[in-house]
């Protein structure tokens, strides 16, 4: 039976890159959700997503606390369509992502109960990829600078997340200076128009990327993203919520790689259809994660992630866990992760920094 249920506004600090990075602040932004039930704590995360606003899931979470209370834990299929039921006409997004916290927690208990990690209940436990996501740099030198000494501590996948303007000039730069032999990414958050997102697709092809991710407005021009995916390999997923979504995109072949994020499409309870649906058409899943040092939803993403193995990768922090924070019996290496339980096989340390403000995530 659940027996309580809180919530922690989070404020671990983004650790700092060489040179350091901006937007520091606005990812030093969480959301942890704890459920007790039978005696078992378990961990669950929300990404803020909307906005970087706090408030709006918060709310959200305190109704579906009273919804929950007293529900058989084990039963997280029936409590699950029941969150969805009391959401549903707030669509997705802030109700999903509310959602995710209480169903990772669950999950992470119903692991604990049985003392497996959460991977061995849905599938072989084994190795998957990870990349580092680095936030926004001023000035082009300093990016460049951060990659290369990204690649010196021995990290072999990285992404970048540059404006519209200099994308291509900081792929340039940074391909001349640290070279071809690691994989590169680029996330555009949505930066262009149709026939811009082209013309960038097609003059950044030379440079070798993994994919481009997001290159296009609106996020859900599912039309335009499959045009450009005939160009060169295109990523998506963060903003896509649901099954019928992502069934979707793998009929008209519109991505290169599938991006749901656990903390924001409710958990574990769909994401592990999405992982099975993803398996059974071919589909490469590269699991996203705002890398803000929250770290229970990446570690939570390699669990999912297990069910497809080693093609699959994590979106992470550019960094290793933070130990001043977190306990993880999880292996975290620089370029793989190795799910491990118990549960989920990571638990936030007492004291957790917080804050009860919520920084804008802005762009320049």
């Amino acid at each position: 039976m659940i027996d309580r249920l809180s919530i922690v506004k989070a404020a671990i600090p983004l650790t700092p890159t060489r040179p350091e990075q901006m937007w520091r602040r606005e990812w030093c932004n969480q959301i942890f959700v704890k459920v007790v039930a039978s005696g078992v704590l378990g961990w669950g995360e929300v990404l803020p997503a909307g906005g970087n606003i706090r408030d709006p899931y918060l709310g959200v979470l305190k109704r579906l606390k009273e919804a929950v209370a007293g529900k058989d834990e084990e039963d997280y299929e029936g409590i699950w369509n029941l969150m969805r039921r009391l959401t549903f006409t707030g669509g997705y997004g802030i109700t999903t992502g509310a959602m995710s916290g209480i169903d990772i927690a669950l999950w992470d208990i119903r692991g604990r109960k049985k003392e497996r990690a959460i991977g061995a209940l849905i599938g072989d436990v084994g190795r998957v990829g990870r990349y580092a996501s680095l936030s926004r740099y001023e000035g082009v030198e300093k990016l460049r600078d951060a990659v290369a000494w990204l690649r010196a501590q021995g990290y072999h996948s990285i992404k970048l997340h540059q404006t519209g303007s200099d994308t291509l000039e900081c792929v340039r730069k940074v391909r001349e200076h640290s070279g071809r032999d690691f994989e590169l990414m680029v996330d555009m958050n949505c930066a262009m128009p149709f026939e811009k997102a082209k013309r960038f697709m097609e003059d950044v092809h030379r440079y070798e990327l993994k994919w481009v991710e997001e290159p296009v407005w609106p996020p859900d021009d599912f039309e335009s993203l499959a045009k450009l995916n005939k160009i060169g390999p295109v990523a998506a997923g963060e903003n896509f919520f649901s099954i019928f979504e992502f069934k979707r995109l793998l009929d008209e072949r519109a991505l290169s790689y599938y991006q749901p994020d656990i903390t924001k499409v409710g958990g574990f309870t769909p994401l592990v259809k999405m992982m099975a649906l993803f398996k059974k058409h071919g589909g490469k899943v590269a699991l996203h994660n705002r890398p803000h040092n929250g770290w229970i939803g990446a570690i939570a993403s390699a669990h999912a992630a297990s069910m497809i193995g080693g093609d699959a990768l994590i979106e992470t922090p550019p960094n290793e866990v933070p130990s001043r924070y977190f306990e993880v019996s999880s292996k975290v290496e620089k370029n793989e992760i190795l799910p491990e339980g118990p549960g989920l096989g990571i638990i936030p340390k007492n004291p957790i920094p917080r804050s009860s403000k919520s920084p804008v995530l802005v762009f320049h």
